[in-house]
């Protein structure tokens, strides 16, 4: 090969490198992936309280039709405690779309509900748009405040 062909095919690989490494624009930045804001949960979601020595009890709830249109959104329920003794209870709602992303949320705290007792609550959130479906959850055991 010819040298003079040689050097001109070194200097333009490394024109082509070092263009690369300038500090303009990046190409493969410009295509990193975009958040989808449909999937980020909103930034006004409620933050439950903490239950001390928490379990579980989900058997004892009842709840009412859960709505999942975007806006403000009530769904009623009654809890009646199984258990042994008297505790305080945390019943959440989550509105969730398809892949689990939370829309909304809302919870009600139930203090004291001594055994065999019944609890009527309402839990009210702002759901984003997007949600399908209503996840439930209860904990039981100590919250404070």
């Amino acid at each position: 090969m010819n040298i003079r062909i040689a050097t001109a095919l070194t200097a333009l690989a490394l024109g082509i490198t070092l263009t690369g490494c300038t500090s303009g624009s990046n190409p493969a930045a410009s295509q990193a992936p975009q958040v989808d804001p449909s999937r980020v949960s909103p930034t006004y979601l409620p933050t439950p309280p903490s239950v001390k020595n928490s379990q579980g009890d989900i058997k004892d709830l009842v709840m009412g039709d859960c709505q999942t249109e975007a806006g403000k959104q009530s769904i009623d329920g009654t809890l009646t405690s199984s258990l042994a003794d008297t505790a305080d209870f945390l019943v959440t709602v989550s509105w969730t779309n398809a892949t689990g992303d939370v829309m909304g949320r809302g919870f009600s705290v139930i203090q004291d509900l001594k055994p065999g007792k019944t609890a009527t609550f309402t839990i009210t959130a702002k759901v984003a748009p997007g949600a399908t479906q209503c996840v439930k959850g209860v904990e039981y055991g100590t919250i404070k405040g």
